[in-house]
C-alpha cells in the first residue's frame, strides 16, 4: 500500500452512503458521486443482503466506486463475508464494528482481489483515544472513516450526529492514508466541515433522505454541489 498525501487529492471525493434501491443510487451517481455505499448489517435501519446490493452496483457508472458496509464482530467466517463482498463485484469493504487491528491485519492479508479495506474510527470528545485508535489502523487499512461515536446499541451511523471536527482535523493531519468524514453532515453544513477537517472524502446517509431507506435527491444534489464547491486546501 502506498503513503498517502494530501496534495494527492484537489477536490474533496463524495460517499452516498445507505442506498437501498436502484433508483437512488443511479441518481447520486449521476449527480456526481464518486462511491455509492450499501449496509449488509443485519438488523439496522438501512440494511440490504449482498444480492440487492449486486444489483445496485451492477446499474452504476463506470468509474463510480462501489462500497459495501459491514460488522465482522459477530461474524464467524469472517474470509467467508469477505468473499461474498468481493462476488458483489464491491470496490471496497467498510468495516464499520470493534474489529481489531489483528483482525483487520488478517484479512488484509488473505485478501486476494483488488477489494480495498476502509475502517471506520469512532469520534467522541476523547481527543487522544480517537487519534491513537487511527493511528492503529494506519497501516493496515486503506483509508480511515471517522464517524460519530454513539452511544445507544445497535447504531453504526446514519443517525445524523455531529462530533467534534477539531479531533478529525487532527487525524488527517496525523494520519498517512486518506481520511473520509462522516457523521451529522448535510447540504447545509459540508461545506464548512470540508473547510475545517481537510477530509479526503465525506461521507453521507441520513443527511441526505427524505426518510429512512430513501433519498430525497434534491438534497443528495445540493450536498454534492456545496462539497464539490467546497475549499479544503
Amino acid at each position: 500500500m502506498t503513503t498517502y498525501t494530501r496534495t494527492q487529492n484537489t477536490t474533496t471525493k463524495i460517499k452516498i452512503c445507505g442506498n437501498t434501491n436502484v433508483e437512488d443510487a443511479i441518481i447520486a451517481a449521476e449527480a456526481g458521486a464518486d462511491a455509492i455505499g450499501v449496509i449488509n448489517v443485519a438488523n439496522t435501519r438501512r440494511y440490504i443482503d449482498l444480492e440487492d446490493a449486486k444489483a445496485i452496483f451492477e446499474a452504476l457508472p463506470i468509474f463510480v466506486s462501489k462500497v459495501v458496509v459491514v460488522t465482522l464482530d459477530n461474524v464467524p467466517i469472517k474470509h467467508d463475508k469477505i468473499k461474498s463482498i468481493e462476488d458483489t463485484e464491491a470496490d471496497c469493504v467498510q468495516l464499520h464494528g470493534e474489529e481489531s487491528v489483528e483482525l483487520v491485519a488478517d484479512l488484509r492479508e488473505n485478501i486476494k482481489s483488488r477489494v480495498r479495506i476502509i475502517k471506520k474510527v469512532g469520534v467522541d470528545g476523547n481527543k487522544k483515544k480517537s487519534l491513537n485508535n487511527a493511528l492503529a489502523y494506519e497501516s493496515v487499512v486503506d483509508a480511515i472513516l471517522l464517524d460519530t461515536m454513539q452511544g445507544g446499541r445497535g447504531e453504526i451511523g446514519g443517525t445524523g450526529k455531529e462530533h467534534d471536527w477539531n479531533i478529525s482535523k487532527e487525524i488527517v493531519e496525523r494520519v498517512k492514508k486518506p481520511v473520509i468524514l462522516a457523521g451529522g453532515l448535510n447540504p447545509d453544513n459540508v461545506a464548512r466541515a470540508i473547510a475545517v477537517v481537510k477530509p479526503y472524502a465525506v461521507d453521507v446517509s441520513s443527511g441526505v433522505e427524505s426518510e429512512v431507506r430513501k433519498k430525497d435527491m434534491v438534497k443528495v444534489k445540493k450536498f454534492i454541489e456545496a462539497a464539490k464547491s467546497a475549499k479544503s486546501q
